[in-house]
């Protein structure tokens, strides 16, 4: 695609869904990663999702469920190590995909199994 100065545009993902197996894969582990936020669910290594905006964070939470406790790698204290503009960025970007899961599981009244609301993909 070319706009019209003749300059090449570019399209960047901000989601990618690791695991598309459409099974609960509750969220256990976070990294920060090029810009985004890695998330990990049971075993070890095993990446549900990566997201680049609070929008997907949540989806991937959403879809997938969250374990009862969340652990952070020190790469989200590092974050501009990894490709973020600052450290604490990794740690907001979470925090507002976070919040957004726990107002919906609000609304709701439960913590909802594995509902799947649709692709992102």
């Amino acid at each position: 695609m070319k706009n019209q100065k003749n300059q090449e545009l570019s399209i960047h993902q901000t989601f990618k869904m690791q695991d598309t197996s459409g099974k609960n894969n509750p969220i256990r582990y976070v990294n920060a990663h090029n810009g985004g936020i890695q998330m990990y669910g049971q075993e070890p290594g095993d990446m549900v999702a990566w997201a680049k905006t609070a929008e997907m964070v949540t989806y991937a939470l959403r879809t997938k469920g969250s374990d009862n406790t969340v652990y952070a790698g020190s790469s989200m204290d590092f974050a501009s190590e990894n490709g973020f503009a600052n450290d604490e960025d990794a740690m907001k970007l979470w925090s507002e995909g976070w919040n957004n899961y726990v107002d919906e599981i609000n609304a709701v009244g439960v913590k909802p199994e594995n509902i799947n609301y649709g692709s992102a993909i």
